[in-house]
């Protein structure tokens, strides 16, 4: 029974944060987030001002829940997707498109939310805070693919902080410049130009080993 009652709590605990979470998306539409106030909050949500606190500590953590209610799900999908049976780049290829699919899924509240820079500035840091769990199972993944050879010997940690980078900023420049991409066609050149690299096949086979890692090397 307690453990009942205590989930009963935790539901109510979810419903509430996430009814006054709304409410803060419309006042976050009609005045910004300078004009985020708890007073305006309470109005949209009806309930009182002092309840939001029992919830919220103030606007800043009411936009990162916003951003975190967005990305939680993603973060579980891509555990599961890391644990899953499947082969490296399939998981790649998976993990990849998921983030895709998560900024067309909720392209016009990352369209609004990232227009107020302080807005944007607080959901890159929720974001940031994620970064060290990503980099590690893209580097699994990365691991997984040298145990089955098909990537070669490399710094996976750092294959997997380029990995995110390019997709992190595929994602953000479409939101400055307004550009809409097809998210697969995107997976397809990142996974390309990471598979593939740059070098055409036959500039592979006239090019010695050592003059690519004299290129390589270079700096």
């Amino acid at each position: 029974m307690a453990n009942l009652t205590e989930r009963c709590r935790e539901l109510a605990t979810a419903a509430m944060k996430d009814g006054i979470a709304d409410a803060a998306i419309e006042v976050l539409k009609r005045h910004g987030y300078n004009g985020l106030t708890m007073d305006r909050v309470a109005e949209a949500a009806g309930v009182a001002k002092g309840s939001i606190y029992n919830y919220f500590s103030g606007k800043q953590d009411l936009v990162t829940h916003i951003f975190d209610r967005i990305i939680e799900p993603a973060m579980k999908r891509g555990d599961e997707i890391a644990s899953s049976a499947q082969p490296a780049l399939a998981k790649l290829q998976a993990t990849l498109q998921m983030w895709f699919d998560l900024f067309a899924e909720h392209r016009g509240l990352f369209d609004f939310l990232f227009r107020q820079p302080q807005v944007r500035e607080i959901c890159f840091e929720a974001r940031r805070k994620r970064d060290r769990h990503t980099i590690e199972r893209i580097s699994g993944i990365l691991r997984q693919g040298i145990d089955e050879g098909v990537v070669r010997p490399l710094d996976v940690e750092t294959a997997a902080e380029l990995l995110i980078g390019a997709t992190n900023f595929l994602i953000e420049r479409q939101l400055d410049t307004g550009d809409r991409r097809d998210g697969q066609e995107c997976v397809q050149h990142i996974l390309d130009t990471f598979l593939r690299g740059f070098l055409t096949d036959s500039a592979r086979t006239q090019r010695s080993n050592s003059q690519i890692d004299e290129l390589t090397d270079a700096g």
